[in-house]
Formats: structure tokens, C-alpha cells, sequence
């Protein structure tokens, strides 16, 4: 009967034929990722794999499907699992390239691959102390230099394995024994590959944070029929796109801005067509991610490609003004349609603007439409604000709408404006207002002779102490003018 060999001494002998195997990259873009500790960390935090097998034997189950549970900020597990057979010994083998051209660096006092090394204790109180990605090491946190990688090797150790980084701090990462290195060994065997054959897995690197990065790299560096290709890929399933939109709004974002052929952007407003639809239409202006996609596209794109969402945006533009992003893209769009579409959504806006201009968001809107529409729109919104003036003086958001009011109103509705003031019941509250005193401070500016002496009267006769906090700026505006 033969005797097996012992774990450890076949896991050493495997360890020294991937040493002796091991051919460093020369690639231009594998340099590139050098400097930005894509490739560094690996070397950083490599493990022999005979220490490796020892140390997780009994945990590698379970933290495996730890790992495969992640979903969130890493790779999906039929990714991987499609793709374990392109990794090789040779991820978890610091590369002598990389040391030699680093220098040498002072030994550490512990070397990481005979200890293993604890979690840092659970510390809120230190500045730049975080969490993990989300879902995974929840209750683990990660000391490092803010706006930089971290994780859980001192640069000590890191330094012994790899040299010392640039600017005095050493990329860190997670040690592979903590979450079995698949994503960490796959992005690496990825890195060797041709641009061409990382851009195929364009998708799968979006999701997750490291792969961006690479992603990314690979984006700036490309040129543009290999963009044209991303594209292509991305867009290739429009569910799929969609749900990308969603969960990487920047990195979709960083696509469309680097585009620059009609054919990407004739790709792109394809797969978003289907967001426009009455059906979804609904669902889209409560999704701030995609409203984002949509205006960054809109400003990328020429008019007549982008001319559905265009008209879209004509048909439900009282609802995207109630919207943070809607907003953005509203007046994005109002710098792009043409003259007819233009007077159509102002004039759906001005019969609207009671309650727009109440709106925190609204509000600005209305006055747009008040600073840039025709007469026409002017004459729509007075006729909807007459007689609601003192309440809209009196709120924090619509008092700007009443302001901008009576800088373009002409003197008959002005008159309108000081006559519902000075009979308001109440009107001594009104001049001492927190907002309302700054309408009133407008009023007497735009005013002419006869209107303005009627209401600098009718405000001196309520005898406001000038010391009041709130009545400020009418007390200025009133010397100003020499009624005081």
C-alpha cells in the first residue's frame, strides 16, 4: 500500500512549484495598476498556502458562504464560481518585482505568514475608524488613512512583503484567510489579461468596489472603439441595465461623460427608452439614481437623440419639479427644447405655481419661470396667486416667489400686492415676520413714489421698535429712502 503524502508537505511542494513557475507581468497596464495598489495588495497580503491550509481547514465552510452571501460591494458567486479555474497558486505568491523596485524596507518584528492576525478592537471614538463593505466583517473595523484602502496588516508587515508605498502609508487590505481570497485572486488573474478581455467582464467588475477600480483604470487608458465596446456590453441587457443604473449611478455616469460616437449614445438612449413609458414613467420619479443617469446623458447627448426623453420630461415636468434630481433635470432640459416645447411646460408650470412655489424645490422653478417666460406666463401666475400673497409671504419657501413677484410685475399688480398687505388684519405680525419682512422690504424698493409713501406710512404706524431682529432691513431700506 502506498502511503499519502502528508497535507503539509504536499502544500509545500505545490508552494515551491508555484515560486519556481512564477513570471512577472510586463504589461503596461499591470504598471499602471502597480501604482494604484490594485496589484500591490495581493503581494501584500499573500500567505504561503501551507500556513493558509492550517490555519482555516475547520472555518473555510463556513466563511465561504459567508463570502457567497456578500452580495452587496463584491462579486456574485456564479462569477466566481464560473471563473475559479483562471486562478492559480500564483495569487497568493508575493512578486519579487514588486519588492525590488520598492527597496528595501526594515524587517518586521512578526512575519504575518506564522501569525495569525487579530481584529482590531471595535473603536468608534477614533476619527477614521470604518466599517467593512457592507455585509461583510460587520462587527469588525478598519483602521487606515482616510480616502485610502484599508484593512488589517500593519505596514510593518506589509512592508517586509511588498516595500514601502510613495507617500509614507502601505496599502492594506483584508487578509486572504479571512474571506478565502476568491475576489482578491480573481482580480488579479483578471490584471494579467488583455484590456479587450477585462472589458468583457464589464458588468461583473461594476459590482464590485475593487473590480471598479480596475474598471476604471482600464476606461481611462482605452480607446474609444474599446468605450464603444463597454457600452455595448452594458447595454447589451436592458434589465440588466437598469439595475445597474441603480446600484452604480457614478460609475454609469463616468461612462456616458467619456463617450463621444453617436453610436454609443444611439446605445445607450435605446436602453433607457423603455424608462420613459407611462407604465414606468412613475416609478422613475421616485428614483433618484436613474434621474441622475437620465441628466448626465441629456448633457452628453445631441438633441435629436435624446429627443424621447425630452418629450417625456414635457409631459410630466409638474412632477419632476417636485423632485431633488427632477428638478436638475428640468432645467437641463429647459435649455434644450425648442421654442413650442419650452412655452408648453412653462405654461403647465404657471397654472401650477400656487403650489409650486410652497414646494422647497418648486419654488425655484416658478421663479425661473418668472425670470425667463413671456408676458403671457406672468399673467397665468398672478391670476393664480391673487389673493393668497400674505401666505405666501409668510412661508420660508414661497416669500422668494412674492419677491421676484414685484420685481416683474408691472405697477397695476404691484398694487394689487400692497393693497392684500396693508389690509391684512394682522398686519403688524406681518411686518415683524421672520419672511414676510423681506417681501415687504422688497416691495418698498420696486415700488413707485405714490405706492411706496402709501406703505412706508402704513408700516412707520405701527410704532416697531427699530431694535427688532426681524424688521432690520425694512428699517434700513426705510432711511434709505428718507422716511426716517
Amino acid at each position: 500500500m502506498v502511503m499519502a503524502q502528508p497535507p503539509e508537505e504536499h502544500h509545500e511542494q505545490e508552494k515551491q512549484a508555484s515560486k519556481g513557475e512564477y513570471d512577472p507581468p510586463n504589461d503596461k497596464l499591470i504598471e499602471m495598476m502597480v501604482g494604484l495598489s490594485i496589484y500591490n495588495q495581493q503581494a501584500a497580503v499573500a500567505l504561503p498556502l501551507s500556513i493558509y491550509n492550517q490555519q482555516t481547514t475547520a472555518a473555510q465552510p463556513r466563511l465561504c458562504e459567508v463570502h457567497d452571501a456578500a452580495a452587496a460591494d463584491s462579486f456574485s458567486s456564479a462569477f466566481l464560481e464560473a471563473r475559479r479555474s483562471i486562478i492559480d497558486p500564483r495569487a497568493y505568491v508575493p512578486p519579487p518585482p514588486i519588492g525590488q523596485k520598492a527597496g528595501p524596507s526594515a524587517p518586521s518584528q512578526m512575519h504575518p505568514g506564522l501569525v495569525r492576525m487579530p481584529l482590531p478592537p471595535y473603536d468608534r471614538s477614533v476619527p477614521d475608524a470604518r466599517s467593512f463593505a457592507e455585509g461583510r466583517l460587520r462587527r469588525s473595523i478598519a483602521r487606515g488613512p482616510r480616502n485610502e484602502a484599508v484593512g488589517m496588516l500593519s505596514p510593518g508587515a506589509i512592508g517586509a512583503a511588498c516595500g514601502a508605498h510613495p507617500g509614507g502609508h502601505a496599502y492594506m487590505a483584508p487578509p486572504p484567510y479571512l474571506h478565502g481570497g476568491t475576489e482578491e485572486a480573481l482580480l488579479l488573474a483578471l490584471s494579467e489579461e488583455t484590456p479587450e478581455s477585462i472589458v468583457s467582464y464589464a458588468c461583473d467588475l461594476l459590482e464590485s468596489r475593487h473590480g471598479q477600480r480596475l474598471f476604471r483604470l482600464v476606461l481611462n487608458h482605452c480607446c474609444q472603439q474599446l468605450r464603444d465596446r463597454i457600452v455595448a456590453t452594458i447595454t447589451w441587457d436592458r434589465k440588466s441595465f437598469g439595475s445597474l443604473c441603480t446600484r452604480r449611478p457614478d460609475e454609469v455616469v463616468h461612462i456616458i461623460s467619456s463617450c463621444e460616437t453617436r453610436r454609443s449614445m444611439q446605445l445607450l438612449g435605446d436602453a433607457m427608452l423603455q424608462w420613459m413609458s407611462h407604465n414606468q414613467m412613475r416609478y422613475l420619479l421616485s428614483d433618484s439614481k436613474r434621474l441622475k443617469v437620465l441628466q448626465a446623458f441629456i448633457m452628453s447627448s445631441p438633441p435629436d437623440i435624446a429627443q424621447f426623453i425630452l418629450k417625456a420630461v414635457a409631459q410630466n415636468c409638474t412632477r419632476l419639479a417636485y423632485q431633488p434630481d427632477g428638478l436638475s433635470l428640468l432645467q437641463n432640459c429647459l435649455e434644450r427644447v425648442s421654442r413650442k416645447q419650452k412655452d408648453d411646460i412653462f405654461t403647465q408650470l404657471s397654472y401650477q405655481s400656487l403650489f409650486l412655489a410652497q414646494n422647497s424645490r418648486g419654488n425655484w422653478i416658478v421663479q425661473d419661470v418668472l425670470r425667463k417666460g413671456d408676458p403671457s406666463h406672468v399673467e397665468i401666475i398672478a391670476s393664480c396667486l391673487r389673493n393668497h400673497y400674505v401666505t405666501l409671504a409668510k412661508n420660508k419657501y414661497s416669500s422668494n416667489v412674492v419677491e421676484w413677484c414685484l420685481r416683474v410685475f408691472h405697477e397695476g399688480e404691484r398694487s394689487v400686492i400692497i393693497c392684500e398687505f396693508i389690509n391684512y388684519p394682522h398686519f403688524r405680525d406681518l411686518v415683524t415676520d421672520e419672511f414676510a419682512n423681506f417681501a415687504l422690504s422688497t416691495a418698498l424698493q420696486t415700488c413707485e413714489i405714490p405706492l411706496r409713501n402709501v406703505l412706508a406710512n402704513a408700516i412707520l404706524s405701527q410704532n416697531i421698535t427699530v431694535r427688532n431682529q426681524h424688521c432690520m432691513k425694512i428699517f434700513s431700506t426705510l432711511a434709505k429712502y428718507g422716511f426716517m
